[in-house]
């Protein structure tokens, strides 16, 4: 019954993980959705109006910890000789269980969103504190937006123009890569947790690195052969780093980084697979 699935089955399977995921991660979720209450507290303390710009930031930080530190703090035991044995041997398949571990992974960071989201909104409505304004967007081009009236920006119409339109250019492919970004990490977390048995964070983080410099690494190598690398040895190669220029470095630039990162993500995922159900102790 390796890659069997059974509805009855798979719902134990998830019991059985949500009873462990709550009682060793339940306080870290928690306090991960907090985040927004500290902020407030200190613009309450301090006096100050704290910008949506950046509060949308501290969600998405808030986000990515809850992504790095689930798959360890959660199911760190899987791959562990006396824990994992338990694990092993649960009356379920590898795919019930690939799925089950899948599930609560993703759905930490959507929880950790929507109670973030909730909790600032709400707070927002207090009288009191520095949440004045709503985070109303999460797109780029809306939160920078969002962000220039909050400021009261004073600038041309022209060039406001110009940048509204770069931004709205660029934004899908920025768009694409913080979804394929977010997939990406949730896969190669689990995929440490189940590949390393100490320091698992901090393992995956050196791999982490290590993919990013090579990634980086082979998009200049491709974007040069293009004849599109803007700088060599300091010098312009012959593009015009004007505007334009900079949408479409960063078009092509953008594209070549997503289509290598979802290349990456899936084959993550199926490795993800096999090590489970190949997983020795």
């Amino acid at each position: 019954m390796n890659n069997t699935f059974d509805i009855i089955r798979f719902g134990k399977v998830l019991h059985n993980d949500g009873s462990i995921y709550l009682r060793n991660f339940g306080l870290t979720l928690a306090i991960l959705c907090g985040i927004p209450i500290v902020g407030w507290l200190v613009t309450l303390v301090f006096g100050f109006t704290m910008p949506t710009l950046i509060r949308w930031g501290a969600i998405y930080t808030t986000i990515f910890i809850g992504i790095i530190l689930v798959p360890a703090k959660a199911f760190g035991y899987i791959n562990l000789p006396r824990e994992g044995v338990r694990f092993a041997m649960l009356p379920a398949s590898n795919l019930e269980k690939y799925l089950s571990y899948l599930l609560f992974c993703i759905l930490t960071p959507v929880v950790i969103f929507l109670a973030s989201w909730g909790i600032d909104s709400i707070l927002t409505l207090l009288p009191i504190g520095g949440f004045e304004h709503y985070i109303k967007s999460f797109s780029i081009q809306g939160m920078i937006q969002d962000f220039a009236v909050e400021i009261d920006a004073e600038m041309d119409s022209e060039d406001a123009f110009a940048i509204n339109d770069f931004i709205k250019d660029i934004q899908p492919y920025y768009t694409f890569r913080l979804i394929i970004g977010i997939i990406f990490n949730i896969g190669i977390f689990m995929f440490g947790n189940l590949l390393f048995k100490t320091h698992k964070t901090a393992k995956t983080l050196v791999i982490i690195i290590g993919i990013s410099y090579v990634a980086t690494m082979i998009i200049q190598a491709i974007l040069a052969a293009k004849g599109i690398f803007p700088w060599q040895d300091g010098n312009s190669v012959g593009v015009s780093m004007d505007i334009d220029s900079i949408k479409d470095l960063n078009n092509t630039s953008m594209g070549i980084s997503n289509i290598l990162y979802s290349l990456l993500t899936a084959g993550v995922y199926v490795g993800l697979f096999f090590k489970l159900k190949t997983q020795k102790y």
